[in-house]
């Protein structure tokens, strides 16, 4: 990923693995990444596709820890990752109906965590982006939620339910969310009693899983446009560290 916004600061981070404890005791592998330093950080979920905890995934929780987020990337499918699309929808149908369980103790985590501000987002890629749109639904206590190329289809007549601003990210050659899809999506959310501003925004010159390690350069471009819209997005509702010293810019 190229083309950084010069106009925010970079952070050394400290990435790895972690465990998060679920209701019950059960051991929930996760992969984690924050500044490294001592100050308190908002925090982000981020919720992986179906392929599982790929490289790029990581680099993108990377990205997010190095402009200043505490992020937690919940391992949905127990360390396993998968290389075609077959494997993948085996996972998928293995996973059932406890992903979004997962995504809601990964936020939980978050909200309490000693190094964050208790300020979260979740942000979800594709199978990830639809449990964002549950998260956003169901949890009060959240700032914002982020979706790229997430399925809508399952929510439609409760996305003017959403609890907190939602940005919406598909590529205009999007395969699996028809332009009806997007249109319904935009009416029901600018539909919800809570006046909050939600944004749907379509990326010239793609399509699904822009994110992908073999997108090529109009796939990169615009995942970096995604990135840098995300962080102004979460800017507005999160509340950022108290920065001290010189910081490097890049």
């Amino acid at each position: 990923m190229t083309a950084y916004d010069s106009n925010r600061a970079e952070y050394g981070i400290t990435n790895g693995h972690i465990q998060i404890v679920m209701e019950g005791g059960r051991q929930l592998p996760a992969y984690w990444a924050h500044p490294n330093s001592g100050r308190l950080f908002p925090a982000v979920a981020l919720i992986h596709d179906w392929w599982g905890i790929t490289p790029a995934v990581r680099r993108i929780a990377h990205r997010f820890a190095q402009v200043g987020y505490y992020v937690i990337v919940p391992d949905l499918f127990d360390g396993q990752v998968a290389s075609t699309p077959e494997r993948a929808i085996e996972l998928v149908k293995a996973l059932g109906d406890t992903g979004y369980p997962r995504v809601d103790a990964a936020l939980s985590v978050l909200e309490t965590h000693n190094n964050t501000n208790h300020d979260v987002a979740v942000v979800g890629i594709g199978m990830g982006g639809s449990l964002a749109y549950e998260a956003a639904i169901i949890r009060k206590d959240m700032e914002a939620a982020v979706v790229y190329y997430g399925f809508p289809q399952r929510y439609f007549g409760r996305l003017k339910e959403l609890r907190v601003p939602l940005l919406a990210i598909y590529g205009e050659q999007e395969q699996y969310v028809t332009v009806t899809d997007i249109n319904r999506t935009r009416r029901e959310l600018d539909s919800n009693p809570h006046k909050l501003e939600h944004e749907v925004l379509m990326l010239p010159n793609v399509g699904h899983d822009f994110f992908a390690d073999s997108a090529d350069e109009a796939g990169r471009v615009q995942s970096q446009a995604a990135l840098n819209t995300t962080f102004s997005f979460l800017e507005k509702y999160l509340k950022g560290p108290s920065f001290t010293g010189p910081l490097k810019r890049i």
